[in-house]
């Protein structure tokens, strides 16, 4: 790895030099000079251009936020790590907001802040990559990162990614990818009744040598035309798979495909952040139920700090659902508006998974098929053929007055 150039800004003395300890005895990183205030690390950065500023987020002389927000404005080839005395998520969440790249907890250990340098050195550098490619207007293609999220435990997500990235290589002109991102319990391969020879797994004993091809050598087809690149097999492996070996898959992916659609986990780990970080799309997942409700109202004030609104998309799964909460009191209540619903048909998706045949290809003619495939084509900018109809959102059910009252102060403690 070519040397890594670091400047450290603490305002303590003793702490600054107890950091620069850890990283002076690690090889390959170079501590280029040290701020005592954030005015001089603003400065420093500006003259010096190194690849990662370590900021203590107590600071003096400038708020960490807002020495973050400039750095980063002014210069988006370096890279921000945030140290901070507390587990403040308030802060992490502002400071991350701010363009910061990382944000540790103190004590820090040697492993973790030369993994975070390591880490925020490498996005740093694909980072000027593409702002010299695009200085010389060769960019080559990108494709489109579509991530499904939902915070529940069995909302559907993965029923929909499945059969999401189905419709996307069967309606989509161009090559189409679907990743397992759920590392510890992935099932993607199951759903689409595959038996893969290779997995993410076997990517992670080659870091640093990941391209294209290797990439593409680690895919599985399906009979839809669809590539597949599959969780690993046991749950062990999944702490092998970092965020810096899923960045650079993503880069390849997007250098080889139209569309990538990645199923998470429901807990918020590094690579899902990661994964949601270069998305274009975030498929929200919600159901008509108050606990999903809950999570999904917690999780989208995060997405929503994070990621402009225009990112996030709210789909509503089991939409016909009869258990007293309508759609109208969804939107009313999260206060975000639903982009798609897909209705509720026991009978042909229990068959569909216990099979491992899509849905969406062995009853296209259903309407929780055709909502799958509208939202397919909403996400690719198109109108849908005449057999799919526009309908992707579907009718609303009347709400039962003073319902959504209700759910907002069970929710919301109003």
């Amino acid at each position: 790895m070519p040397t890594v150039n670091v400047i450290v800004a603490d305002s303590t003395t003793e702490s600054r030099e107890y950091v620069t300890s850890l990283l002076e005895s690690s090889p390959g990183v170079n501590i280029t000079d040290h701020a005592r205030d954030g005015r001089e690390a603003f400065e420093l950065v500006r003259t010096l251009q190194p690849e990662v500023l370590l900021v203590d987020a107590n600071i003096s002389g400038m708020e960490s936020t807002q020495l973050v927000e400039q750095v980063v404005l002014e210069n988006p080839g370096v890279g921000v790590i945030i140290l901070s005395a507390a587990s403040d998520m308030n802060l992490m969440r502002k400071v991350m907001r701010a363009g910061a790249s990382d944000f540790l907890v103190k004590p820090v250990t040697q492993d973790d802040l030369v993994t975070s340098v390591t880490e925020v050195f490498h996005r740093v550098e694909r980072t000027r990559q593409h702002m010299a490619a695009a200085t010389t207007g060769d960019l080559g293609p990108k494709g489109h990162i579509i991530t499904v999220y939902s915070p529940q435990g069995g909302s559907g997500k993965t029923v929909l990614a499945a059969n999401l990235a189905v419709s996307l290589a069967q309606h989509c002109n161009g090559p189409v990818v679907l990743m397992d991102l759920n590392l510890q319990f992935g099932d993607v391969d199951l759903m689409l009744n595959l038996s893969p020879e290779y997995t993410i797994a076997g990517l992670a004993q080659k870091q640093g040598e990941i391209d294209a091809d290797l990439t593409r050598s680690h895919l599985t087809d399906h009979e839809s035309g669809l590539k597949v690149l599959v969780a690993p097999s046991t749950p062990q492996y999944a702490e092998t798979i970092t965020v810096y070996l899923v960045e650079q898959i993503l880069d390849t992916l997007k250098e080889q495909f139209d569309y990538i659609i990645i199923d998470t986990p429901s807990l918020l780990q590094d690579t899902t952040l990661a994964a949601l970080d270069v998305s274009d799309h975030i498929l929200l997942l919600t159901t008509l139920d108050l606990l999903a409700l809950h999570n999904t109202k917690t999780a989208l004030e995060m997405l929503q700090q994070l990621y402009s609104p225009d990112k996030i998309k709210l789909i509503l799964n089991r939409s016909n659902a009869d258990v007293g909460i309508t759609p109208e009191d969804v939107e009313s209540t999260l206060g975000f508006r639903i982009a798609a619903y897909v209705p509720s048909d026991g009978r042909i998706v229990v068959t569909s998974v216990n099979e491992g045949h899509p849905f969406v290809l062995g009853h296209p003619e259903a309407l929780i098929s055709r909502r799958i495939v509208g939202l397919a084509y909403d996400l690719m900018g198109q109108q849908p053929p005449p057999d799919v109809g526009d309908d992707v959102v579907g009718a609303k059910k009347p709400r039962a007055p003073g319902a959504a009252g209700f759910f907002k102060r069970i929710l919301l403690g109003e």
